[in-house]
Protein backbone atom coordinates (compact mmCIF):
# COMPACT_ATOMS: atom_id res chain seq x y z
CA UNK A 1 0.00 0.00 0.00
CA UNK A 2 2.79 2.58 0.78
CA UNK A 3 4.79 1.49 -2.43
CA UNK A 4 1.49 2.37 -4.49
CA UNK A 5 1.17 5.56 -2.59
CA UNK A 6 4.75 6.92 -2.86
CA UNK A 7 4.35 5.37 -7.05
CA UNK A 8 1.09 7.36 -7.17
CA UNK A 9 2.85 10.67 -5.67
CA UNK A 10 5.81 10.64 -7.40
CA UNK A 11 3.77 10.32 -10.80
CA UNK A 12 1.43 13.27 -10.39
CA UNK A 13 4.54 14.97 -9.59
CA UNK A 14 6.44 14.71 -12.75
CA UNK A 15 3.00 15.54 -14.76
CA UNK A 16 3.07 18.57 -12.30
CA UNK A 17 6.33 19.87 -12.79
CA UNK A 18 6.16 19.29 -16.53
CA UNK A 19 2.62 21.14 -16.39
CA UNK A 20 4.52 23.78 -14.75
CA UNK A 21 7.64 24.34 -16.67
CA UNK A 22 5.47 24.14 -19.92
CA UNK A 23 3.32 26.56 -18.79
CA UNK A 24 6.55 28.96 -17.78
CA UNK A 25 8.00 28.28 -20.94
CA UNK A 26 5.14 29.25 -23.19
CA UNK A 27 4.56 32.06 -20.98
CA UNK A 28 8.15 33.72 -21.19
CA UNK A 29 7.88 32.51 -24.93
CA UNK A 30 10.62 30.21 -24.26
CA UNK A 31 8.99 28.18 -26.63
CA UNK A 32 6.75 29.89 -28.84
CA UNK A 33 3.04 29.41 -28.02
CA UNK A 34 1.35 29.96 -31.02
CA UNK A 35 2.88 26.23 -32.14
CA UNK A 36 3.53 24.48 -28.78
CA UNK A 37 0.13 25.74 -27.27
CA UNK A 38 -0.21 26.65 -23.60
CA UNK A 39 -1.35 24.67 -20.61
CA UNK A 40 -4.10 26.99 -18.97
CA UNK A 41 -5.11 27.61 -22.70
CA UNK A 42 -5.43 23.71 -22.96
CA UNK A 43 -7.76 23.63 -20.33
CA UNK A 44 -9.96 25.81 -21.65
CA UNK A 45 -9.99 24.99 -24.75
CA UNK A 46 -11.33 21.34 -23.58
CA UNK A 47 -14.22 22.81 -22.25
CA UNK A 48 -15.01 24.73 -24.99
CA UNK A 49 -14.66 22.15 -27.61
CA UNK A 50 -15.23 19.07 -25.96
CA UNK A 51 -19.15 19.63 -24.91
CA UNK A 52 -19.64 21.92 -28.50
CA UNK A 53 -22.26 20.94 -30.80
CA UNK A 54 -19.53 20.35 -33.07
CA UNK A 55 -17.22 18.45 -30.45
CA UNK A 56 -19.83 16.32 -29.90
CA UNK A 57 -20.88 15.69 -33.46
CA UNK A 58 -17.18 14.70 -34.57
CA UNK A 59 -17.13 12.39 -31.09
CA UNK A 60 -20.54 10.80 -32.25
CA UNK A 61 -19.43 10.20 -36.41
CA UNK A 62 -15.87 8.56 -34.89
CA UNK A 63 -16.84 6.42 -32.49
CA UNK A 64 -19.96 4.77 -34.81
CA UNK A 65 -17.05 3.90 -36.72
CA UNK A 66 -14.79 2.72 -33.89
CA UNK A 67 -17.27 0.64 -32.51
CA UNK A 68 -18.25 -0.62 -36.63
CA UNK A 69 -14.68 -1.63 -36.95
CA UNK A 70 -14.34 -3.36 -33.18
CA UNK A 71 -17.32 -5.62 -33.47
CA UNK A 72 -16.52 -6.56 -37.17
CA UNK A 73 -12.67 -7.03 -36.97
CA UNK A 74 -13.29 -8.63 -33.56
CA UNK A 75 -15.71 -11.41 -34.33
CA UNK A 76 -14.34 -12.13 -37.90
CA UNK A 77 -10.59 -12.01 -36.73
CA UNK A 78 -11.35 -14.35 -33.71
CA UNK A 79 -13.47 -16.58 -35.69
CA UNK A 80 -10.33 -17.32 -38.35
CA UNK A 81 -7.89 -17.17 -35.46
CA UNK A 82 -9.81 -20.15 -34.04
CA UNK A 83 -9.97 -22.06 -36.82
CA UNK A 84 -7.23 -21.60 -37.79
CA UNK A 85 -5.56 -22.98 -33.99
CA UNK A 86 -7.96 -25.74 -34.13
CA UNK A 87 -7.39 -26.91 -37.44
CA UNK A 88 -3.74 -28.00 -38.71
CA UNK A 89 -4.76 -28.19 -41.95
CA UNK A 90 -6.29 -24.30 -42.26
CA UNK A 91 -3.54 -23.39 -40.42
CA UNK A 92 -1.02 -24.69 -42.94
CA UNK A 93 -2.76 -23.45 -46.11
CA UNK A 94 -3.92 -19.98 -44.63
CA UNK A 95 -1.41 -19.10 -41.62
CA UNK A 96 1.52 -18.09 -43.81
CA UNK A 97 -0.64 -15.29 -45.00
CA UNK A 98 -1.13 -13.83 -41.68
CA UNK A 99 2.13 -12.08 -41.49
CA UNK A 100 2.71 -10.91 -44.95
CA UNK A 101 -0.85 -9.51 -45.34
CA UNK A 102 -0.61 -7.29 -42.03
CA UNK A 103 2.71 -6.01 -42.80
CA UNK A 104 1.14 -3.88 -45.25
CA UNK A 105 0.63 -0.70 -44.36
CA UNK A 106 -2.93 0.86 -44.26
CA UNK A 107 -2.30 3.94 -44.08
CA UNK A 108 -0.74 3.98 -47.25
CA UNK A 109 -3.92 1.39 -48.27
CA UNK A 110 -6.20 4.75 -47.06
CA UNK A 111 -6.87 6.24 -50.37
CA UNK A 112 -7.69 3.15 -52.09
CA UNK A 113 -10.48 2.68 -49.64
CA UNK A 114 -11.77 5.91 -50.16
CA UNK A 115 -11.68 5.51 -54.24
CA UNK A 116 -13.66 2.38 -53.56
CA UNK A 117 -15.87 3.62 -51.05
CA UNK A 118 -16.09 7.36 -51.13
CA UNK A 119 -15.91 9.80 -48.53
CA UNK A 120 -18.08 7.88 -46.34
CA UNK A 121 -18.29 6.09 -43.07
CA UNK A 122 -17.39 2.65 -44.58
CA UNK A 123 -14.04 3.76 -45.59
CA UNK A 124 -13.10 4.37 -42.19
CA UNK A 125 -14.82 1.31 -40.78
CA UNK A 126 -12.78 -0.67 -43.43
CA UNK A 127 -9.24 0.19 -42.91
CA UNK A 128 -9.65 -0.07 -39.26
CA UNK A 129 -11.19 -3.81 -39.76
CA UNK A 130 -8.49 -4.62 -41.63
CA UNK A 131 -6.30 -3.16 -38.51
CA UNK A 132 -8.38 -5.34 -36.21
CA UNK A 133 -8.82 -8.93 -37.76
CA UNK A 134 -5.32 -9.59 -38.51
CA UNK A 135 -4.63 -8.65 -34.93
CA UNK A 136 -7.22 -10.42 -33.21
CA UNK A 137 -6.64 -13.75 -35.85
CA UNK A 138 -2.67 -14.10 -34.46
CA UNK A 139 -4.08 -13.39 -31.07
CA UNK A 140 -6.57 -15.79 -31.08
CA UNK A 141 -4.72 -18.63 -33.01
CA UNK A 142 -1.89 -18.34 -30.54
CA UNK A 143 -4.42 -18.63 -28.02
CA UNK A 144 -5.91 -21.42 -28.87
CA UNK A 145 -2.33 -23.21 -29.64
CA UNK A 146 -1.02 -21.87 -26.36
CA UNK A 147 -3.91 -24.59 -24.23
CA UNK A 148 -2.60 -27.11 -22.76
CA UNK A 149 -2.05 -30.35 -24.59
CA UNK A 150 -2.78 -32.52 -21.47
CA UNK A 151 -6.11 -31.00 -21.14
CA UNK A 152 -6.88 -31.48 -24.48
CA UNK A 153 -6.19 -35.14 -24.61
CA UNK A 154 -8.23 -35.31 -21.48
CA UNK A 155 -11.56 -33.41 -22.77
CA UNK A 156 -11.24 -35.67 -25.96
CA UNK A 157 -10.78 -38.78 -24.04
CA UNK A 158 -14.20 -38.10 -21.96
CA UNK A 159 -15.70 -37.30 -24.95
CA UNK A 160 -15.70 -33.60 -26.08
CA UNK A 161 -15.40 -32.70 -29.65
CA UNK A 162 -16.50 -29.91 -31.81
CA UNK A 163 -18.33 -27.18 -30.22
CA UNK A 164 -18.08 -28.66 -26.84
CA UNK A 165 -14.82 -28.49 -26.89
CA UNK A 166 -14.49 -25.36 -27.85
CA UNK A 167 -16.80 -23.89 -25.41
CA UNK A 168 -15.91 -25.98 -22.09
CA UNK A 169 -12.20 -26.23 -22.97
CA UNK A 170 -10.50 -24.13 -25.27
CA UNK A 171 -12.99 -20.81 -24.89
CA UNK A 172 -11.95 -20.28 -21.13
CA UNK A 173 -8.05 -21.21 -21.31
CA UNK A 174 -8.06 -18.55 -24.12
CA UNK A 175 -9.83 -15.64 -22.57
CA UNK A 176 -6.75 -13.88 -20.58
CA UNK A 177 -4.92 -14.08 -24.08
CA UNK A 178 -8.01 -12.92 -26.02
CA UNK A 179 -8.90 -9.65 -24.14
CA UNK A 180 -5.05 -8.40 -23.93
CA UNK A 181 -5.62 -8.91 -27.59
CA UNK A 182 -9.30 -6.81 -27.48
CA UNK A 183 -8.14 -4.27 -25.07
CA UNK A 184 -5.03 -3.44 -27.78
CA UNK A 185 -7.36 -3.79 -30.98
CA UNK A 186 -10.21 -1.20 -29.75
CA UNK A 187 -6.89 1.22 -29.17
CA UNK A 188 -5.74 -0.05 -32.81
CA UNK A 189 -9.21 0.47 -34.32
CA UNK A 190 -9.30 3.88 -32.89
CA UNK A 191 -6.10 4.67 -34.51
CA UNK A 192 -7.25 3.84 -37.64
CA UNK A 193 -10.50 5.52 -38.32
CA UNK A 194 -8.60 8.60 -37.22
CA UNK A 195 -5.95 8.06 -39.46
CA UNK A 196 -8.64 7.78 -42.12
CA UNK A 197 -10.21 10.66 -41.17
CA UNK A 198 -7.35 13.00 -41.64
CA UNK A 199 -6.53 11.41 -44.93
CA UNK A 200 -9.70 12.46 -46.29
CA UNK A 201 -13.79 12.31 -44.58
CA UNK A 202 -16.50 15.02 -44.00
CA UNK A 203 -16.58 14.74 -40.14
CA UNK A 204 -14.85 12.92 -37.43
CA UNK A 205 -12.19 13.94 -34.58
CA UNK A 206 -9.45 13.13 -37.09
CA UNK A 207 -10.82 15.77 -39.33
CA UNK A 208 -10.87 18.23 -36.56
CA UNK A 209 -7.36 17.53 -35.96
CA UNK A 210 -6.54 18.31 -39.32
CA UNK A 211 -8.40 21.57 -39.21
CA UNK A 212 -7.58 23.01 -35.88
CA UNK A 213 -3.86 22.12 -36.55
CA UNK A 214 -3.75 24.14 -39.65
CA UNK A 215 -5.43 26.98 -38.23
CA UNK A 216 -2.53 26.95 -35.61
CA UNK A 217 -4.98 26.36 -32.88
CA UNK A 218 -2.98 23.97 -30.98
CA UNK A 219 -4.37 24.01 -27.52
CA UNK A 220 -7.50 22.73 -29.36
CA UNK A 221 -5.47 20.10 -30.80
CA UNK A 222 -4.19 19.20 -27.30
CA UNK A 223 -7.73 19.23 -26.23
CA UNK A 224 -8.52 16.21 -28.52
CA UNK A 225 -5.82 14.32 -27.57
CA UNK A 226 -6.44 14.44 -24.03
CA UNK A 227 -10.28 13.72 -24.76
CA UNK A 228 -9.18 10.27 -26.62
CA UNK A 229 -6.65 9.81 -23.91
CA UNK A 230 -9.49 9.91 -21.67
CA UNK A 231 -12.06 7.84 -23.71
CA UNK A 232 -8.80 5.13 -24.67
CA UNK A 233 -8.14 4.44 -20.63
CA UNK A 234 -11.92 4.33 -19.87
CA UNK A 235 -12.41 1.64 -22.18
CA UNK A 236 -9.29 -0.08 -21.22
CA UNK A 237 -10.77 -0.13 -17.55
CA UNK A 238 -13.96 -1.97 -18.57
CA UNK A 239 -12.09 -4.33 -20.40
CA UNK A 240 -9.99 -4.75 -17.24
CA UNK A 241 -12.97 -5.09 -15.04
CA UNK A 242 -14.84 -7.40 -17.20
CA UNK A 243 -11.89 -9.93 -17.71
CA UNK A 244 -11.66 -9.87 -14.19
CA UNK A 245 -15.52 -10.84 -13.80
CA UNK A 246 -15.02 -13.81 -16.33
CA UNK A 247 -11.57 -15.14 -14.77
CA UNK A 248 -12.83 -15.14 -10.70
CA UNK A 249 -13.22 -19.17 -11.30
CA UNK A 250 -8.98 -18.99 -12.10
CA UNK A 251 -8.91 -17.48 -8.22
Amino acid sequence: MKHRLAVTAIQVAVVATFLALWEWASRTEVIDPLLFGRPSQVWTAFFDYVPSPEGLASLSATFQAVALAFVIGSVLGTVCGFILGLSSWANDIFGPFLVPLNSIPRIALAPMFIAWFGLTMNAKVFLAVTIVFFILAENARSAVQSVDTDLMTMARVVGLKGPALVWKVVLPSAVPTMFAGLRLTFTYSLLGVIASEMIAATNGIGQDIVLFSSGYQINTVFAIIIELVIIAVFVNAVFQYTERRLLRWQD
